[in-house]
């Protein structure tokens, strides 16, 4: 049991799901065609069987916010990526071991699927565009799938895979591109391994060393510091730890501290799941499943995070959390509770910056991944 559950939340204005539109068949699936008046501001996608596609989320007149099904897809859309432009919507299909490609049509952000393609791995659960490709992350195989972009920006099939290490049981759950420099780095959660890789050596990546971390960590996402790229943040998932690592251009990673994501004292279950950090590099925002906590760390000016609390987070299971465009709100998938919480972010919260409950839900079946149309 949460140790939140005896905490009295403000009342919340829970919504009722929008109707599901009628749909029409294409060459590559089932496509919603009946929308709500305003274009969708943002897109969610979950886990089957409750999940059954994509959803478009939409204000009505009356500013409420409805989910409604945009795109009928059998597979678990938990993972769900928007080109810079917004004109392309790739999504991995995680229990059907997919990726699609959808067409964002600008004027009502009608969703159009453009190509579908195995993965070619067990479990994709993360995908970064970069550039030219895709990289996916698989968790049931361990491996590391690049994807082509195509000049119309829809996903191809994969063409090269990166193969985990020998040994244990490997879980990749993220990989990403450092900012700046030519590395890759990605984590293991079955290996307790932060790899990394330099992308300028040849026509494939070349891996480093990267970063062996304690046996039980299960390293899951990742950060880096958004003023200074020098230095990330690693959120791992069965050691409900944060660690924070230094980096430097030739790949080279220098573990500077651990903390608990956890308050003090804390003995029951909990599996760490998202990291992310503000825009301005003055907080990071953990989220903590079975625990149901945000957990909260303050960054001083040389990046070392310190404990600054937590808050519930108003439902089960919080698997991932989005920043709205303004920043000004985090938007939360709850996956067990089948909803979106919006909490408000400002240093006046509750006089101590920590998230506050804005007393707002969306009903979203299997809520896995959240992305804006908005940048």
């Amino acid at each position: 049991m949460s140790p939140f559950t005896s905490a009295t939340p403000a009342t919340p204005s829970v919504l009722e799901p929008g109707p599901v539109p009628t749909a029409t068949s294409g060459a590559f699936g089932t496509v919603g065609a009946a929308r709500a008046a305003a274009p969708p501001f943002a897109f969610a996608g979950g886990y089957a069987p409750r999940c059954a596609g994509i959803h478009a989320l939409h204000r009505d007149g009356d500013g409420r916010v409805r989910a409604v099904l945009a795109a009928e897809l059998a597979g678990s859309p938990t993972w769900l990526h928007l080109a810079d432009d917004g004109r392309r919507l790739h999504a991995l299909l995680e229990e059907s071991h997919e990726l699609v490609s959808f067409d964002v049509a600008a004027a009502d952000g009608a969703l159009t699927l453009i190509a579908r393609h195995p993965t070619g791995g067990v479990l994709p659960v993360h995908l970064q565009l970069d550039g030219a490709h895709a990289w996916i992350a698989h968790y049931g195989d361990g491996t590391l799938r690049r994807a082509p972009v195509g000049a119309d920006g829809a996903l191809g099939a994969p063409d090269m895979t990166l193969t985990p290490r020998a040994g244990g049981e490997p879980h990749a759950h993220m990989v990403r591109r450092h900012p700046r420099w030519p590395l890759m780095l990605a984590s293991d959660l079955g290996q307790d391994l932060l790899r990394a890789w330099r992308m300028d050596a040849g026509p494939r990546p070349v891996e480093l060393d990267g970063l062996a971390l304690p046996s039980g960590s299960g390293p899951r996402h990742f950060v880096f510091h958004p003023r200074d790229d020098g230095q990330l943040y690693l959120l791992n998932e069965q050691a409900n730890a944060l660690d924070w690592l230094g980096l430097d251009a030739h790949g080279r990673l220098t573990p500077r501290a651990r903390l608990s994501s956890l308050p003090a004292g804390f003995e029951g279950l909990s599996h760490a799941s998202d990291l992310l950090a503000a825009p301005d590099g003055r907080r990071l925002f953990a989220l903590n499943r079975l625990h149901d906590g945000i957990a909260v760390f303050d960054l001083d000016a040389q990046g070392r995070p310190a404990w600054t609390g937590e808050v519930w987070a108003q439902g089960s299971y919080p698997r991932s959390a989005t920043f709205s465009p303004d920043g000004r709100e985090l938007w939360v998938c709850l996956q067990r509770s089948h909803q979106i919480c919006v909490f408000e972010l400002d240093d006046a919260c509750d006089g101590t910056g920590l998230p506050r409950f804005s007393g707002r839900f969306i009903d979203m079946p299997g809520a896995a991944s959240l992305v804006f149309r908005q940048r």
